[in-house]
Formats: structure tokens, C-alpha cells, sequence
């Protein structure tokens, strides 16, 4: 188990790029050429909310690639919490329902964002049902 722990934190550490601003996505995504656009994966803003007796993050924004995992912003989201490896924390969308982890973030993105941001709500214990 320890080896795919290892291989999920390396896989999380691949999708996700540096946190980011609202100003510094609006540059990134305006500035280019139209070749340059075509090669680059498409990148999704992930917003995290705290809900419940969740901490709050200091950096509440990062981007990811649209074809990671969920289960990579989750295991992303772990590691800014500095959460235990046996627990994990609760993750919602929509203020809801918790995505399938093996959903792509650009289809979420799609579905229950606005194209370019996805809100991820998340607790330490169960918030919603």
C-alpha cells in the first residue's frame, strides 16, 4: 500500500500546478499565441471553501490540468491540510455531493462550474449527505 501512496502523491504532484490569483489566471489565459493555446492542456481553477469545523486555507486557489483525477485534488487538498495519512478530508461540490474520485476535473468543470472554475467545498467530518 505504501508504494501506491507514493505513486498517488507523485500523480497528485503532476496535475497540480502552483497556487494562483484570480489576476495571475487572467494573465495566463490571455496572454499566448493561439499555437501555444492548442499544445497547452486545458487548466481548470480549483476555489476551496471551508465548511464546518474545516480550517481555512491560505492559498484557496490552485490550478489544475482538466484531465486529473478528482482523487489528485483530493490528495492535494490532504496534503494543504496536513491531514494524517489514515484520515482524509470530506469533499463536496455543489454544497451536495461528493464526485465519483475517479471523475476528470474538466468534466466536472463543465458540469457543475463555470468552464474555467470548479468550487470545492470541503470539511474534516461530514457536512452534507
Amino acid at each position: 500500500r505504501a508504494t501506491s501512496m507514493s505513486e498517488d502523491a507523485e500523480r497528485a504532484r503532476d496535475a497540480l500546478t502552483v497556487p494562483t490569483t484570480e489576476t495571475a489566471t487572467e494573465t495566463t489565459t490571455t496572454t499566448g499565441s493561439s499555437a501555444e493555446d492548442a499544445d497547452a492542456p486545458r487548466r481548470v481553477v480549483i476555489l476551496f471553501k471551508a465548511t464546518g469545523d474545516a480550517p481555512i486555507l491560505k492559498q484557496n486557489k490552485v490550478r489544475v490540468r482538466a484531465d486529473a483525477a478528482f482523487a489528485d485534488v483530493v490528495a492535494h487538498l490532504n496534503k494543504l491540510l496536513k491531514m494524517p495519512s489514515a484520515s482524509s478530508s470530506f469533499t463536496y461540490l455543489g454544497a451536495s455531493f461528493t464526485p465519483d474520485y475517479a471523475q476528470r476535473v474538466g468534466a466536472l468543470c463543465d458540469a457543475y462550474g463555470d468552464g474555467r472554475q470548479l468550487v470545492v467545498f470541503y470539511s474534516t467530518t461530514p457536512a452534507w449527505g
